[in-house]
Formats: structure tokens, C-alpha cells, sequence
């Protein structure tokens, strides 16, 4: 997650502690501690829509499920924040969801996922400096591209 400063004018990135599905707990405070208001939080998540390491930006949403971003929600009341799904891919056949999701990703699915989370910090930063739409453009036209 990252939120937005505006004493600052930067961003500040952070990992909640608890489990997933009560990840938005820690909202509330961060949006108190810094000014912030909700189009100022970016909440980075994974998705199994999307093949290992894909990024996906969007501007708000629905959870679509992902308990995570349910959390979220429930604590603001609604879902126009903005997101970035960083794709984890499908289980296996014969493997669970909670597995797949909890689980150890195979070193090519890892490698993926890791360098998809080293652009976000970037991409990231620079959604509050240019905008998001050209932000989410760019994102998502590289990532369809990559395919």
C-alpha cells in the first residue's frame, strides 16, 4: 500500500501487518497520520487473472472477490481507490487457491513476480508526480505488449 503526503508531496509505502483479508485496518490511520484522503492510497495486490508478474493498473473497482481489497472497502465505505494487481496466475491442477495464493511460486513464477514488484515501487511514485491516466496507460500498454 502506499499513501500519498501532502506536507511532503511523496509517497509512503507500506505493508500492513496483519493477515490479508484485514489489511484495510490499517487505513484509517495512515489516512489520519498524513493527510491523506482515500484517492491518495494506492493498495498493490495479488491477482489470478492475470499470468505471473503482469501488472494491471487501475483508477477504482470492485474487490472481485480478493478478500484484501474487501477489507479495504469495508473500511472506507467504498471502492474508488486505486489499485495495482500484480499477477500471481492460476493453482495447478490439483492445488488449492489457499495453496497456490500462500504458497511458494516456482522459480520462473517468482522471478516474474519479483520484477513485476520492482517496477511497481517506481510506477508507483510516479503516479503522484504525473498523473495516473497517462500512469495507467503507460502501465497497462507495456504489460499488454509483454504478452
Amino acid at each position: 500500500m502506499a499513501v500519498s503526503t501532502k506536507e511532503t508531496d511523496s509517497l509512503v509505502f507500506v505493508k500492513p501487518l496483519t493477515f490479508m483479508n484485514r489489511s484495510g485496518e490499517v487505513v484509517p490511520y495512515l489516512l489520519k497520520k498524513w493527510g491523506a484522503v482515500a484517492d491518495d492510497v494506492v493498495v498493490v495486490f495479488d491477482q489470478m487473472d492475470l499470468p505471473p508478474g503482469r501488472l494491471r493498473m487501475k483508477p477504482h473497482g470492485s474487490s472481485g472477490g480478493h478478500n484484501g481489497l474487501k477489507s479495504v472497502d469495508a473500511v472506507l465505505g467504498h471502492e474508488r481507490y486505486h489499485r495495482i494487481a500484480v499477477g500471481v496466475g492460476r493453482p495447478t491442477p490439483g492445488e488449492t487457491v489457499l495453496d497456490h495464493v500462500l504458497g511458494v511460486p516456482d522459480d520462473h513464477d517468482a522471478q516474474a513476480i519479483l520484477g513485476s514488484i520492482d517496477r511497481v515501487i517506481p510506477e508507483v511514485n510516479g503516479l503522484w508526480f504525473r498523473g495516473w491516466e497517462p500512469m495507467i496507460d503507460a502501465v497497462n500498454r507495456r504489460n499488454r505488449n509483454a504478452s
